[in-house]
């Protein structure tokens, strides 16, 4: 397995080049780059400079892992808005188009965000059928697509079975769930979602969670691997018994108030433990 790490972790102020090198040093095999969240890789990012992030990601020895999107929840393809959901499609298909300049062949998406107003039964259906279609493209841009499991914030695809129904649905080889194994907290267990979706992750998620804790204003229920409630080992048993031998992408919400750079070395050491099984 491969560590990964996207760069919206480095810290505020930092140069894109200056955010690799420190990747570099952390001992990172490659980094997640999240579309629309910083100012280096944002829709209005020319194909001549995404050309440009990938060389100085190639000059510092790492990898693409995937591309992540930070615009799905402000646009997602779930929208009842055609001007707001082909905007959320296009979203998706410069992902494609840029993971192929970076030579990864994966990117994750999050579809489907049920509210108030946008009920379960009209998201569900939309989603397929705009999944299904997206499918030919990433067939065509050979780049997976990974659909993540935000369940609790999504309110939707809440159950490990749900998820996997869903995806039978889509019938689509080139779309599959990028499994996160915080975002499980409040909907059962991450190492039970592995086992049932085995072949169809595409990507692992890695961050840990304050179960049952629940989210007051702004604060949140993530922390660092290791920390939290999450059953590693049994999340690590989990991943062998499916033959995951992809990339592990470390996703950390809750950021360290001082010396930002060394969560960031922490980061590398715990994931270098759950790959070793030194747990």
């Amino acid at each position: 397995m491969k560590k990964s790490i996207g760069d919206n972790i480095f810290p505020t102020g930092m140069a894109f080049e200056d955010g690799l090198a420190l990747l570099k040093r952390a001992g990172y095999d490659g980094v997640e780059l999240w579309l629309g969240e910083r100012p280096w890789f944002q829709m209005t990012t020319s194909d001549a400079a995404v050309r440009d992030l990938f060389t100085k990601i190639q000059d510092t020895g790492l990898r693409v892992s995937d591309v992540a999107n930070a615009l799905d929840w402000q646009e997602n393809i779930c929208a009842r808005d055609p001007a707001v959901r082909e905007s959320a499609i296009r979203h998706v298909r410069r992902q494609l188009e840029t993971a192929q300049m970076f030579q990864s062949d994966a990117i994750l998406v999050v579809a489907g965000v049920v509210k108030e107003d946008l009920p379960y039964n009209e998201v569900y259906n939309r989603c397929r059928d705009v999944l299904q279609n997206l499918g030919d493209d990433a067939a065509k841009a050979k780049v997976k697509i990974g659909i993540e499991n935000c369940c609790a914030e999504q309110k939707f695809l809440l159950s490990p079975r749900e998820f996997a129904t869903f995806l039978d649905e889509v019938n689509h080889p080139w779309v599959g769930i990028h499994l996160d194994v915080g975002n499980i907290h409040e909907t059962g267990f991450a190492e039970q979602w592995i086992e049932i979706h085995g072949p169809r992750i595409t990507r692992l998620h890695m961050k840990d969670v304050h179960k049952h804790r629940g989210r007051c204003g702004d604060e949140s229920v993530y922390t660092n691997i290791l920390l939290g409630d999450n059953n590693w080992r049994a999340i690590r048993q989990a991943i062998s018994k499916v033959n995951y031998d992809g990339w592990l992408i470390a996703e950390m919400e809750a950021r360290y108030r001082y010396a930002p750079d060394q969560q960031i070395f922490d980061t590398a050491a715990a994931l270098d433990r759950l790959i070793a099984g030194k747990l």
